[in-house]
């Protein structure tokens, strides 16, 4: 299985990224105060914003697993972690907006910054992974 991933490294990070988008997804999608608390959405209707959002997650999780075991005949999660790569970009650039004032944010407060770094973490092991392959 590893040497199908392309190596020991490519194969840490597709499991880093199952398990990270499995935590995200899962909470996204089940956990009511995860939107409220993490990004400072504090009306009713957050409760419910992540949801969506969550079952993309779980969704590109599952593809991922299934590449990763190749299950159902997928070989290759490039394409899964390519839509992956420019969702987190786009979230970066849309944060350190909101960070910078370019963008105001919902309610007029400042944008805390570790909002703008998480995205860079799946996009860090994503680049990790294509480099190494």
């Amino acid at each position: 299985m590893i040497e199908i991933a392309g190596g020991m490294t490519p194969f840490i990070c597709h499991v880093f990224l199952i398990l990270f988008g499995a935590f995200f997804g899962l909470n996204l999608s089940f956990n009511k105060g995860f939107v409220q608390k993490s990004f400072g959405y504090e009306n009713i209707q957050a409760a419910y914003m992540g949801r969506p959002l969550g079952f993309m997650m779980l969704g590109l999780v599952l593809i991922a697993a299934a590449a990763l075991f190749q299950i159902g005949g997928i070989t290759s999660a490039n394409e899964v972690f390519s839509a992956l790569f420019i969702f987190t970009v786009l979230g970066f650039l849309y944060n350190i907006s909101l960070v910078m004032k370019i963008l105001p944010t919902h309610d007029g407060n400042p944008h805390e910054i570790k909002n703008a770094i998480r995205p860079l973490i799946p996009m860090v092991v994503i680049l990790i992974r294509y480099f190494s392959l």
